[in-house]
């Protein structure tokens, strides 16, 4: 237990004589008493009422949770299309999945190429040789098999497309599609 040494008037020390308790004894009442303040004890109908204002809170978050907010930030949807107008999205997939295609057997030409040179490229390198970002060239990649393996190579920290990946490349050249 601590000790709290306190200097107090005459008066204070009369008052302490007249109470018929030690020192100690009414100055750690006298401390409970002045911390109890910061934390009020409810009496009976106050906590009814403290828990029936709870009860009211849950039923309303309950009730604001269940009712269907409109979803914020969404893009309306274009008016209907002709027959003629909906051939052009299906004629742009087409030539999405050719420049895919494309895309796909660029890529492994020059990992290939790196390989036959001894070494494991970046994907950085192959998505700069190719002409697109490093996501966009994994995301042309991935239904192939053919991944970028997170390694180190001379002391360089990066996603390299390792030698294992030969017969899937080889294969992706072929037409046989990788992993597919």
């Amino acid at each position: 237990m601590g000790f709290l040494g306190v200097r107090i008037d005459q008066e204070l020390e009369e008052k302490i004589k007249n109470t018929g308790r030690s020192r100690s004894e009414v100055v750690r009442a006298a401390l409970r008493a002045y911390f109890e303040v910061d934390q009020p004890t409810l009496s009976k109908d106050q906590e009814v009422l403290v828990c029936e204002i709870e009860r009211l809170l849950d039923e309303k978050i309950l009730a604001l949770n269940s009712v269907k907010h409109p979803v914020l930030n969404t893009v309306k949807q274009p008016p209907t299309r002709t027959a003629k107008q909906k051939q052009k999205p299906l004629n742009n997939v087409k030539q999405q999945l050719s420049r895919g295609d494309e895309i796909i057997k660029k890529a492994a030409k020059a990992i290939l190429a790196c390989f036959d040179e001894g070494r494991e490229p970046l994907n950085t390198e192959i998505a700069e040789a190719v002409g697109v970002n490093v996501n966009s060239l994994g995301m042309y990649l991935k239904p192939t098999g053919i991944k970028a393996t997170p390694t180190g190579r001379n002391g360089i920290k990066g996603r390299y497309f390792t030698f294992d990946l030969r017969a899937k490349l080889e294969d992706v050249l072929k037409g046989g599609g990788g992993g597919l």
